[in-house]
């Protein structure tokens, strides 16, 4: 295969892989309207979906082991093949957790005590409101910085991780507060903070994202959370 070749599949793996991203972000879009529309067949479309998202997974895994051994690509054009192989496991796991939520979502229906998030006690509602809008904007911008090729973008995304963070610490404390004054509540307060850990770590995968992301372009290795 010439060189001309090898860069039209290679650039096609780089969308393709990036293509897979969007769809994890929109799965996690879709996951975190549930929390306040309650809406069980969206929940059933998300949980269903991530087996659409783990087969893509497969395929692109595939393509990058194949053109490895096929084409023994050397240097730069490596790096970038075992960062993709890098980063599929992470986007697998992010829409993972996105059906996670929408399957505790469904277990607090389930539940004949069920309340709206909007009515919980305490500031449990908004704060994980805000802390899914954030782990959202976070995902958004880490897929950005990889569609752009800009490290310096993708080093500020740990400032966003670590505000999420601070939000599930907030709601991990609102959590004990409303099991001490609203003991009915509580099996759902728990549910909720499971769902908020899901969130969490959403955020934690995505500086992975973005180290991977700076290895590609500078060829360092990093920890954004140390």
């Amino acid at each position: 295969m010439n060189r001309q070749s090898f860069q039209i599949q290679l650039d096609a793996l780089t969308q393709d892989t990036l293509a897979l991203g969007y769809a994890v972000a929109n799965a996690l879009h879709q996951a975190l309207k549930t929390l306040t529309t309650n809406d069980t067949d969206q929940m059933r479309a998300v949980i269903e979906n991530d087996r659409n998202i783990n087969a893509t997974v497969a395929a692109l895994r595939s393509r990058c082991l194949t053109m490895i051994a096929r084409q023994q690509p050397m240097a730069s054009d490596l790096r970038e093949i075992s960062v993709m192989l890098s980063l599929l496991p992470e986007l697998e796991r992010m829409a993972d957790h996105a059906a996670t939520i929408c399957k505790i979502g469904q277990r607090i229906l389930a539940s004949p005590e069920a309340v709206p998030l909007q009515q919980m006690s305490g500031g449990i509602g908004p704060a994980l409101t805000e802390m899914g809008s954030r782990t959202l904007v976070l995902l958004q911008h880490g897929l950005d910085a990889f569609a752009r090729r800009d490290a310096a973008f993708a080093e500020q995304l740990c400032e966003e991780d670590h505000a999420i963070d601070r939000l599930y610490k907030e709601l991990f404390a609102e959590t004990i507060a409303i099991s001490r004054t609203a003991p009915h509540q509580s099996s759902q307060v728990i549910h909720l903070l499971t769902l908020a850990h899901n969130i969490e770590r959403i955020g934690d995968r995505v500086t992975n994202l973005a180290e991977q992301i700076i290895f590609l372009l500078r060829g360092e290795v990093v920890e954004l959370n140390s």
